[in-house]
């Protein structure tokens, strides 16, 4: 029973660590590189001339955040599930933890 503890806080950790540098990457780290790349982005849309190469702009710029929503949505669908899978273990070490405390009540119940 020890060995399963060790083993599920190993697994608990390693998942929460992974957790901690998939959001670590959503960080916005340099917010003049973003404000520079909206910056460029505005000043192609005030040079257009032609309203068909505006819409083709705008059309790429919508197909590119669905594909981030995506994106997000699929890591986000990843997080949680490792979170109910976080709990479950801690959940495991918690009544286990209990178990160890009074074995005396585990015998007793035999």
């Amino acid at each position: 029973m020890r060995n399963a503890r060790r083993t599920f806080l190993v697994i608990s950790i390693v998942l929460f660590v992974w957790l901690l540098a998939q959001r670590f990457t959503e960080i916005d780290l340099i917010p003049n590189y973003s404000r520079a790349l909206a910056s460029e982005d505005i000043s192609k849309v005030d040079n257009f001339n032609d309203i068909n190469k505006l819409k083709e702009f705008t059309k790429s710029k919508i197909y590119h955040f669905q594909r981030i929503n995506k994106e997000r949505s699929d890591t986000a669908y990843k997080q949680m599930l490792i979170i109910f899978i976080l709990i479950a273990i801690q959940l495991f070490l918690y009544v286990t933890a209990n178990k160890l405390k009074n074995p005396s009540s585990i015998l007793d119940k035999k």
